[in-house]
């Protein structure tokens, strides 16, 4: 076991001085010679002579009692549901006003037979004649010459005639 210097020096001292251990008693009473010499005796000055510096006690130490390690987790996978196909419920079919369903030669009573509007000949002929009337049979406006053109049935003619002019139509009001 190694020896600080101070222990060697101090033992030496003893040896040298007693020869021998010194007792119980003998090391108190030294203590207390000690420390009666360091105590500060008041003075007669207004400040003191002998001042005890101020003592420091030391900060606690910090201890870690338990090491937190993080942990990571794997982000979450999105996995697709399968879902049924979706069934066709049917289209739904347009409703077709039967006023504008395409028309060929004849007599048509406007709004009965034949909507009023807008109606486009796609003949080719150049015989194609077309009338439309009035409900005493007065003439609103007709055509005699090449298919292929436009007539307005306004919604107060009575009656249209066609003749040669191949398949009209329905353009619009």
């Amino acid at each position: 076991m190694k020896m600080s210097r101070f222990a060697f020096y101090f033992c030496m001292a003893t040896f040298f001085l007693s020869a021998c251990t010194p007792s119980q008693a003998a090391i108190q009473s030294a203590v207390q010679e000690t420390q009666g010499a360091w105590t500060p005796i008041p003075s007669q000055t207004p400040y003191p002579t002998n001042t005890p510096y101020p003592t420091y006690t030391q900060q606690p130490t910090v201890q870690i009692t338990k090491i937190v390690t993080p942990t990571f987790t794997n982000s979450p996978i999105f996995t697709p549901t399968i879902t049924s196909t979706p069934t066709k419920t049917g289209t739904p079919t347009p409703t077709v006003n039967p006023l504008t369903t395409p028309r060929g030669d004849g007599f048509y009573l406007v709004g009965v037979d034949i909507a009023p509007g807008v109606w486009r000949s796609q003949g080719t002929g150049d015989r194609c004649y077309w009338e439309i009337d009035t409900r005493t049979g007065d003439i609103i406006s007709n055509h005699f010459g090449m298919a292929g053109g436009t007539m307005y049935i306004p919604s107060t003619a009575f009656q249209v005639s066609v003749e040669d002019c191949g398949s009209w139509i329905y353009l619009g009001p």
